[in-house]
């Protein structure tokens, strides 16, 4: 058996690595294409190396573009890789246009799709990443999902998916095995912060940060809090606060992205979080640091039904009030987290339900 494991950027790394480490401890050949969506070196391949990843074996170096650009050329790249390679089966993580672009250069190769993270839904058709997964999971073979939830989605929508799997979420996995080395590295001492005493940001998505007035209102409503804030600046949005000339308070500090290591470190030593990515929004209440999440939806609406987040949106007032409710956040209402997300094991149970579908599908080769 053969599988190819496709991501191209950094929350797709994370969720990956824990599976190809699976996969390798029972035996199964197991690739990794890297598409270099994210062609930074700060998201994409510091994170091989911190999570032990190898080389990937091939890198189709899509780079900076459009996003039908980069979905052009994924497909026109990975179609005649699978000529050569002949996975037997691609597993793609997330909801990126590099997940999207694996997805339909399978399906017109004729490679079984697992998609794993399936199921998760906003509802907000503006984001790229709403559309992705759904044509994602309409066009897989196998769904890995990461909630009970996530299932309960992907079958209202009657998927015509072979098989629909609970397997809990990889991010998980990947966050237990290195919170000790995360902890032990004191990012906060690193950034002359006090545990406890500051928020930590991130902020990437085009509905807020290509929009001069949104982003003005975040920037001008973090500057406001009592407390510093850590801002873990994306390349596209510090591009965007120079081009609409926007000045961080005095009590924001504009970091470069970081390591995946440090990014945890901060989170578990910050008093809270404000984020619009899917990403951080998981690791703050696995950590079981409050968030604000700033959009108006949101794809893990199980964490704010438990109480761990609550939606501000972009606007000040809300972001400001947002502050003041995460003040009195139990820390019990974290307690959930394992009966939403699965134990840390869902790398394991994710290649055991693929190894079951190739055994349905895969020929003796001997």
């Amino acid at each position: 058996m053969k599988v190819s494991i496709i991501l191209g950027t950094r929350p797709q790394i994370i969720k990956s690595a824990p599976v190809y480490e699976a996969f390798r401890s029972k035996g199964v050949e197991c690739e990794i294409v890297n598409t270099g969506q994210h062609y930074d070196y700060e998201m994409n391949r510091q994170f091989f190396g911190e999570l032990k990843l190898p080389e990937p074996s091939a890198d189709l170096n899509v780079g900076a573009g459009s996003p039908n650009m980069q979905v052009s050329e994924i497909i026109r790249s990975l179609g005649g890789l699978f000529e050569k390679s002949k996975p037997d089966l691609a597993l793609v993580p997330g909801d990126t246009n590099s997940a999207l672009a694996a997805g339909i250069a399978c399906s017109k190769s004729g490679v079984p799709l697992a998609h794993l993270e399936s199921g998760c839904r906003s509802g907000d058709f503006r984001m790229a990443e709403e559309i992705n997964r759904r044509v994602l999971d309409h066009t897989s073979d196998l769904l890995l999902c990461p909630t009970p939830g996530c299932v309960r989605n992907v079958k209202s929508e009657r998927v015509l998916a072979k098989a629909v799997v609970d397997v809990g979420d990889t991010m998980y996995d990947s966050l237990l095995k290195l919170l000790p080395r995360a902890v032990a590295a004191d990012a906060p001492a690193k950034h002359g912060l006090e545990k406890g005493g500051y928020v930590f940001m991130t902020m990437h998505r085009a509905e807020t940060v290509d929009d001069r007035s949104a982003l003005g209102r975040v920037m001008e409503a973090v500057g406001s809090l009592p407390l510093p804030v850590a801002f873990s600046v994306h390349p596209r949005t510090r591009a965007r606060i120079r081009e609409f000339g926007l000045q961080p308070a005095p009590n924001v500090e504009l970091l470069e992205p970081l390591p995946y290591i440090e990014t945890l470190g901060l989170v578990e030593g910050s008093q809270m979080v404000i984020t619009d990515s899917g990403g951080l929004q998981k690791e703050a209440y696995w950590l079981r640091r409050p968030s604000m999440i700033a959009r108006e939806t949101t794809e893990w609406g199980e964490i704010v039904k438990a109480g761990g987040a609550i939606l501000v949106g972009t606007e000040g007032s809300r972001i400001k009030e947002g502050y003041r409710r995460l003040q009195k956040v139990d820390r019990k209402q974290f307690a959930k987290s394992r009966l939403i997300f699965g134990n840390g094991d869902a790398s394991q149970r994710a290649v055991r339900a693929a190894l079951r579908f190739l055994r349905g599908r895969v020929p003796d080769r001997n």
